[in-house]
Formats: C-alpha cells, structure tokens, sequence
C-alpha cells in the first residue's frame, strides 16, 4: 500500500519536473549564453516595436503631409523653382554701377502717327555754282582743294598758266589798252571845252575808257604772275572736280562745281499709299548713314516748297520737296532714311530707341525691379518715328526702364542665365 502510495507521488513529482523544464528552454534558461540571447532576442523585439511604431507615426505624418498638397521634399523643391524664377533674367549690380545706368518712368503721352520713305539731300536751285577756266593754258589744283572740302567765297580754287599761246601777256596788253584809253579821255575832255570835240564823241571815248578800266581790273584780278586765277563765286564745298593737274583747259571750260550747303532740299520719296497722308505732314526727320543723330526740320528751319500731284517715273512713289538750313553739316546727295510724322496718337507708351534690345530676334528692355537689379522684359514695338518707339505690348505704366548701357546689361543678362533646372536632390 505504501509502496504504491509513494510510487504516485513519484510519478506525480516526475511530470511537475519535466513541465518546468520545458518552460525554462522556452525563454528562461541558467545557461549564460543561452540567458544572452534570450536578452538580446527580446532587446531587439522591443526596439523593432519602437522602430515599427516611429515609421507608422512618419508615414502618418507623410500621409497628412499628402493630403495637405505637399511633402519636405516638395517644399524644398518648390522653394528652389521659387527662387531660379524669382532670378531668372535679372542683372544685379553693385550701388556704384546702378547709379551710372540712367532710366525712364514709362508713362502715356502722345505719339504722332510715322511713315517711313527714303529720301535724298539736294542742292537748292541756287545752291550750286560751275568754277570755269577764265582763260586758256595749262591748270594745277590749288593745295587743299579736294572733293568734299569746304571753301569760301573768292577762294582760289584753280590756276592756270597764261604763258602759252596768246595768252602770255594779257595783263601787260589790257595796261597798254587801259593807258590809251585814257590819254584819248583826258585829250577829248580838253578839245570838248573848246567845242572841237561833241558831246557824243565825249560820251564815246569815256565807254571806250571805262571798259578798258573794267577789262585791266578784271585780268589783274584773275592773273598774277603769268598765272590766271580760277576763284569759288559761293561758300559750300567742293560737289566735283572734272580736270587733273598738268591739263590744259580752254577758256570757258568747266573745271569745278561747287555747291553750297547753307540750305539744302531734302526730296522724300512718299510711298504711294500714303498718298492722303501727304496733306497732313507736320514735319519729317531724316537719318543718314555717316551720323547716328535723326535730323528734324522743324528743328532746321524747315518748310515743304512743293509736293507733286503725279507720281515718279517709276510710279512706285510720290515726291515730296522740303527746303531746311544746314545747321547740321548735312552733304548734298546723301541718302536718308526718313521719318514722315502726321496725325497723333493719344494714350501711347514709347521709350527712347537706346532702350531697347534684341535677344534672338525678339525685343526687350531691361525694367528695375529692386534697387540693386534690372530684369529682362520682352516687349512688342510699334512704330518709330527714329527716336522713340512705340511699346504696344510688354510695359506698363510707372515700370522704371533703362535707357543707358543696356548693351552691357544684354550682356550680362545673357551671361548669367540660370541652367535648366534638374529633379534630383
């Protein structure tokens, strides 16, 4: 009876001891090492729930971040396109550099209606004077005179040697002639008191003295030392020369043209579609080719002295004729770009043509947008009446714009555009 009384409880013990062994190799082992790693293996549970809870908590906020329309790497992004935009197409300059660069304050105002023709220089009717040869022999060029040189009136523009032919000694003959003529004055003058000689033969014999004195002044003026003088009738400037040095010439030949540059005609070669324009002109300006300022005629004294009421020869045209005082050394015969200015316009923009400049075909100005920096602004132009321009497109008023150095700010404009903004960050 005892023996089986111990035997269950023996048995009983057995089955508690193997259940607590199983349990401790399950996670609660004596073993150092085997104690470690359940430590570890537990550590790294905890922190993998800490980990796990930190990236759902950052998803979460990234989710919000969606839903609200942006995330960090938006922002920054965002930001970055902000700033190249904010930039882009500016010039900034240092307070001494901006101080040199004048502007403008683009404002409405009226702007007259321009037509652009082309147009020639003209001599006046009585602008022009031929230098002839007084008499025949062999011409030499005066030092100094050239085409296009200027000269005065009573200038001597060509000598010619009288030394040849019969012409050798025409001031000795017109001193002979001229001492006759008076001896037989003073002779006649005598005889008349005594009524020998008439009153007419008188008359007579004072013409023929008279004459002989006209022709000694006349040669003694143009000949000095067996040299003829061939002297400019007007002021101007030298329009051609037509003999060379060394030529022999023959009295009456025309040796030079000399054209005089006080007032001059200007001829616009009005495009017949304009042609209701034509009554409407209040003034025309004119460039040329040799000088970068436009020319206008109200400014010159200017008036239009005919306008025709036919076309060319070409009939591609209507020619205008305006008469201005050459303030301005303008040469006759010069080409010109011209400016016919009519009817005005109200409400209109404009800026000086130094404003503007052009980037690949296109125009722009550069406008101050701080107090350190221009920014490129393309524009469109309207007409020119070669000082200013028309801005249809581009301004608005009270923009501050450049009107100074723009060619530099072009340059730099160019020079520091901004790449291409990339993605990756």
């Amino acid at each position: 009876m005892r023996k089986s009384v111990y035997l269950t409880i023996s048995l009983l013990l057995s089955a508690v001891l193997v259940g607590c062994n199983n349990h401790s190799h399950a996670g609660h082992s004596h073993d150092d090492g085997h104690e470690h790693s359940e430590y570890e293996h537990h550590h790294d549970e905890e922190d993998k729930h800490d980990h796990d809870e930190h990236y759902e908590n950052k998803c979460e906020d990234n989710e919000r971040n969606i839903a609200n329309g942006h995330s960090h790497n938006e922002d920054f992004h965002n930001s970055d396109e902000e700033g190249h935009k904010k930039h882009e197409g500016e010039v900034h300059l240092s307070a001494a550099e901006i101080k040199k660069i004048s502007t403008e304050t683009a404002a409405f105002s009226e702007f007259s209606h321009v037509i652009v023709a082309t147009g020639e220089i003209l001599p006046t009717t009585k602008g022009e004077a031929s230098v002839v040869a007084p008499f025949s022999g062999i011409v030499s060029i005066a030092s100094g005179v050239t085409i296009g040189g200027k000269v005065q009136e009573g200038q001597v523009l060509f000598n010619i040697s009288t030394n040849v032919g019969e012409e050798s000694d025409l001031v000795e003959k017109a001193t002979i002639e001229l001492e006759a003529a008076r001896k037989e004055y003073e002779r006649d003058l005598k005889l008349s008191e005594e009524k020998i000689v008439s009153k007419k033969e008188l008359n007579e014999c004072k013409e023929r003295y008279e004459q002989a004195k006209v022709k000694h002044a006349n040669l003694a003026s143009k000949i000095s030392y067996g040299k003829a003088m061939s002297k400019s009738q007007i002021s101007g400037f030298v329009k051609s020369i037509n003999v060379s040095d060394g030529e022999f010439v023959n009295a009456g030949e025309q040796l030079a043209v000399v054209s005089q540059n006080d007032k001059l005609m200007l001829q616009v070669k009005l495009p017949q579609r304009y042609q209701k324009s034509a009554s409407s002109i209040k003034t025309v300006k004119f460039r040329t080719a040799y000088a970068p300022e436009v020319f206008a005629l109200d400014k010159m004294e200017g008036r239009q002295v005919s306008q025709a009421i036919t076309t060319s020869d070409g009939g591609y045209y209507i020619p205008l004729l305006f008469e201005f005082k050459n303030i301005s050394n303008v040469m006759s015969g010069t080409s010109v770009e011209c400016y016919v200015v009519t009817k005005e316009k109200k409400n209109v923009i404009t800026v000086p043509n130094c404003a503007i400049a052009e980037d690949q075909g296109v125009a722009q100005v550069f406008v101050k947008k701080h107090e350190d920096a221009f920014k490129k602004q393309f524009v469109t132009l309207g007409e020119t009446d070669g000082e200013r321009t028309e801005i249809i497109d581009g301004l608005h008023k009270g923009d501050i714009v450049a009107v100074s150095d723009v060619a530099r700010l072009h340059l730099a404009a160019s020079s520091n555009a901004i790449p291409a903004h990339t993605h990756n960050h």
